[in-house]
């Protein structure tokens, strides 16, 4: 049985590192922005914090499949859709053998080990962030999670459109137009979506001692 503290202390390290590192970005970038003819600071301030939130869920993710790993069981007993996970090489053999009839036999002829295996075989990946963690994203792997999107459905808009969108348009070489951005407010925003990151994946680990 892992102890949930060790995990759950991991969580909390690594959202006070960030929170820190977002209150920097707050004070470094706050009066640059009233300046900032060319716009520089204000799309510092944008990939800075969007890299906090894409960063804090990755860790989060990874302490969680640590945790379920080192807590034993069969995947298939409740966290059935993390399958996906086990399944990952078989589906990418499918895929690179054309889906033919003898990697279709070889996919059912290993049906029974994979259904049956632990959380040691889910390759984690397929929860994290993957370079865009929009509200789709974040919807798809809370499915394969099987966690609440109830909380996050609130914050839907303004996650796709500033922290997200903003960032995607400056990381793709765009100029967003940042002059109604409000840097505090953004930081903000970005420091109140790892609370909530953080709570739903500690509340899932205790769901589960």
């Amino acid at each position: 049985m892992p102890k949930p503290d060790e995990f759950f202390d991991e969580i909390d390290t690594a959202r006070v590192r960030r929170a820190k590192e977002l209150s920097e970005i707050k004070r470094s970038f706050g009066q640059l922005v009233t300046n900032d003819v060319y716009g520089v600071a204000s799309k510092a301030v944008v990939v800075l914090a969007y890299a906090n939130w894409e960063g804090f869920y990755n860790e989060c993710a990874r302490a969680y499949i640590r945790f379920l790993t080192q807590k034993g069981g069969k995947v298939r007993d409740r966290d059935w859709m993390l399958l996906v996970g086990a399944f990952d090489t078989d589906f990418e053999s499918l895929r690179d053998r054309n889906h033919s009839l003898e990697s279709r036999l070889s996919f059912v002829k290993n049906l029974q080990t994979r259904i049956d295996c632990g959380f040691d075989a889910v390759n984690g990946k397929i929860v994290e962030a993957r370079s865009n963690l929009d509200f789709a994203r974040l919807s798809g792997n809370y499915g394969l999670l099987n966690f609440d999107l109830s909380t996050m459905q609130k914050v839907r808009n303004r996650l796709d459109k500033e922290l997200v969108g903003w960032r995607h348009a400056v990381a793709h070489g765009d100029s967003p137009n940042l002059t109604t951005m409000n840097v505090e407010a953004h930081i903000n925003f970005a420091s109140s979506l790892l609370i909530l990151i953080a709570d739903q994946f500690q509340y899932a680990m205790l769901e589960r001692i």
